[in-house]
Formats: structure tokens, C-alpha cells, sequence
């Protein structure tokens, strides 16, 4: 607009009235500033770039609202996001310890000839507490996937936990669901999801009966082969 000439006054009212996605960081600001862009016309790029940040947090959460804006920016880090009503809580990971038949084996007896890999998690419950189906909930809970670079939301599988003692244990999939033995298909749950920003995938999961659940990451299942430790994104389904 600065180089069609468009008056400043036009430009800061496109800024005021569309949603926007500036890069204000000291870089760009000078190349702006190069560029012949004038000081109003930063400033009013600066001041919208507050909004943004603003709308982000309330009480301490993200808005699903400000997340419509610029899912991108506003999922800081690579993880799993669950909305909740209005606002957007991060889903904390923990770790996997891989398992077959009640005790850490090796890799030559961990049984991924059969098409899937047994996992434990330490713990007897997720700290993250989702409602229930019976209370006031859309057809589908909502999830936001920040993935890594060259990853998508196909690459995680959201698995059925059981609770063993002191800890929860899963099975997961090796080679694709086609591939994975009776056992551990009936242990993965489907969910559709689409892609609304760069590496930001949006989730939308069925109901779920009351009980233990967790999103193994992607590339999780392949640490099995060195016996290294997975991560898995778990909630637990409450009344």
C-alpha cells in the first residue's frame, strides 16, 4: 500500500478494521522503515500487534478466540492444545517407557513383528481432567496440534490407557493401523483433523468413555527400536 501510494490515514485504517499478522520484530521494523513505510503506519502496525497479544490470555489461558486469528503465533511451542469452552489449555507430555509381557525387555523381545508395542507411563492417572460426555459437550472435543517441522497430525495416534498399579499402561501401532494386530487396533481411537496454519493441525476427537487417554507423539513408536524412552500427551476422561 506504501508503494502505490495509499495515504497513511487509509493504511492505519486497513490495519484497525482487518485481522492482521505483522513480523515486528527489530529486523523488519527497519526494513519497514527503509522502505519508506512512515512512523504513524508502524505504530499503528505496533499498537494492533499488542491487541493481539492481549486477546491471547485470559485469567491465565489462551482464547479460542485469538486462536482462530493466528493459530501460527499464538501456539508458542510444538505440543498438544485442548479447548476448553472458551480458552485453550496446553496438554502436558509425559514420558514412555517401553514394556512387553509386565516388564522392560529389550528390543529383540518388544514385539514389533506383531504390529504394535506395549508402553507404560508412570503414575495411576493424567493430571489434566477433561469432562465428561454426559455434561454439556459438542459432538467432538477439540485439539490443536503444533507439530514439528516435516510431522503432521497423521503421524500421532490417540491411544486407550489402562491403569496397572502405580502406573497406566498402552498399546500402540507399528507399520499403519492396517498392520497392527486385533489388540492394538481396538486400543487406538480415530480422529479427523485438518490443517489451518503452517504446522498447526486442528483436531476434533469423538466422545470418549470415562477413562485414561493419550496422544503419542509422533516418532514415539520408533524410539521403541533403540529402547529409548517415547512422549505421550495424556488426559483422563472424568464424570
Amino acid at each position: 500500500m506504501v508503494k502505490v501510494q495509499f495515504p497513511d490515514s487509509t493504511i492505519i485504517k486497513a490495519i484497525q478494521v482487518n485481522d492482521t499478522d505483522f513480523d515486528l520484530s527489530a529486523g523488519a521494523l527497519v526494513t519497514l522503515k527503509s522502505s519508506g513505510v512512515s512512523q504513524p503506519v508502524i505504530d499503528a502496525m505496533l499498537a494492533a500487534g499488542s491487541k493481539t497479544k492481549e486477546a491471547v490470555s485470559q485469567n491465565g489461558h489462551m482464547t479460542v478466540e485469538a486462536l482462530g486469528t493466528n493459530p501460527g503465533d499464538l501456539l508458542g511451542e510444538v505440543g498438544v492444545y485442548v479447548v476448553q469452552g472458551s480458552k485453550v489449555a496446553s496438554v502436558e507430555p509425559e514420558i514412555v517407557n517401553w514394556r512387553t509381557g509386565g516388564v522392560i525387555k529389550s528390543i529383540a523381545t518388544i514385539g514389533l513383528d506383531k504390529g504394535h508395542v506395549n508402553g507404560t507411563v508412570s503414575g495411576p492417572t493424567s493430571k489434566l481432567n477433561l469432562a465428561s460426555p454426559s455434561q454439556l459437550l459438542p459432538d467432538a472435543m477439540v485439539f490443536y496440534f503444533h507439530c514439528l517441522e516435516g510431522t503432521s497430525a497423521a503421524e500421532y495416534q490417540l491411544l486407550r490407557l489402562w491403569g496397572k498399579g502405580d502406573r497406566r499402561e498402552f498399546r500402540a501401532v507399528t507399520g499403519g493401523i492396517l498392520h497392527a494386530s486385533g489388540g492394538a487396533k481396538d486400543n487406538v481411537v480415530e480422529f479427523k483433523y485438518e490443517k489451518v496454519s503452517p504446522r498447526i493441525y486442528k483436531v476434533s476427537v469423538p466422545r470418549l468413555n470415562f477413562g485414561e487417554y493419550g496422544f503419542l507423539a509422533p516418532g514415539a513408536v520408533a524410539s521403541a527400536n533403540t529402547a529409548s524412552q517415547g512422549k505421550i500427551y495424556t488426559f483422563r476422561i472424568v464424570e
